[in-house]
């Protein structure tokens, strides 16, 4: 058991997934500290009692969940990176070096392994069968162009619906409040929530996170496309492939982060259309 918790720890693709994962949880306690922001912010409204100091409480937690996006932010770019390095490893064999390997494991927390999904722990990351070279980068980039297409697109309709419903609720609300109730200084609170709850919409980036999913999930479809016409010349060199690569790497770090509830939703049923279709 022990050796098996080593060879996790120093294996580079463990720990890529694991820092991603990492990055999530830190943009998910971004997330709660705003929604914390605007629940404390409802409160000071229907309740007298809350004290005066509440506008610093508020602006605490503001700043809480700035520091944790922040944060996330950081992880998610040396995760990136590193996932970066490892599929130009798996692509072309080019292998990272001792002292870049050292210096990723000093950096990183001893648990962190811990994070990465345990049911893809050892399993193959990438369907191609070619040897190292061009011809294998590619059929890489446009598998996980693939998944990244639907996963993204998945996302951002997700987020469009949870936008479009939270709108829809709101509006309702504050129509009919304006037609069932008389009090004017009801009226004006609940006013207040509607307008507070449409700023959690915008704060949450809900929209941002829209676009950017949609974005990328066409950007996602528009390389892959790109990869089909590179296969059909035969011949592929090396140059062309490391284009291809970057330009997937580029418009992935630039992506929202993909929780991984969508990834395990969907998990199962890309690996058997790739398989099926696609390999």
């Amino acid at each position: 058991m022990a050796n098996q918790q080593n060879s996790l720890r120093y294996d580079p693709r463990t720990l890529s997934q694991a820092y991603f994962e990492l990055a999530k949880r830190w943009l998910i306690a971004a997330i709660s500290a705003k929604f914390l922001v605007f629940i404390f912010g409802i409160l000071t409204i229907f309740l007298p009692i809350i004290p005066g100091y509440a506008p610093f409480i508020i602006t605490i937690f503001s700043i809480t969940s700035d520091l944790f996006a922040w944060r996330s932010d950081m992880i998610k770019s040396t995760s990136e990176a590193l996932l970066r390095k490892l599929d130009y490893w798996n692509s072309f064999g080019w292998a990272m070096s001792k002292a870049e390997m050292s210096d990723l494991l000093m950096r990183s927390p001893s648990n962190l392994y811990k994070l990465a999904p345990s049911d893809i722990v050892g399993e193959e990351y990438f369907a191609s069968k070619e040897g190292v070279g061009a011809k294998r980068a590619i059929e890489n980039i446009q598998e996980s162009a693939w998944w990244s297409k639907h996963l993204s697109e998945r996302m951002g309709q997700y987020c469009f619906a949870a936008t479009c419903i939270l709108i829809a609720i709101l509006f309702g609300v504050l129509v009919l409040s304006v037609q069932t109730i008389a009090g004017s200084n009801t009226l004006t609170n609940i006013g207040r929530v509607v307008t507070s709850s449409l700023m959690l919409v915008f704060s949450l980036g809900l929209f941002r996170f829209v676009v950017g999913y949609y974005s990328f999930s066409r950007k996602a479809g528009q390389i892959e496309e790109k990869i089909e016409n590179l296969i059909k010349l035969q011949t592929i060199d090396d140059t062309e492939a490391i284009k291809v690569v970057q330009e997937y790497h580029i418009a992935r770090a630039s992506a929202p982060l993909i929780p991984s509830w969508v990834w395990k939703q969907m998990r199962n049923d890309l690996n058997e259309m790739w398989k099926k279709y696609r390999q």
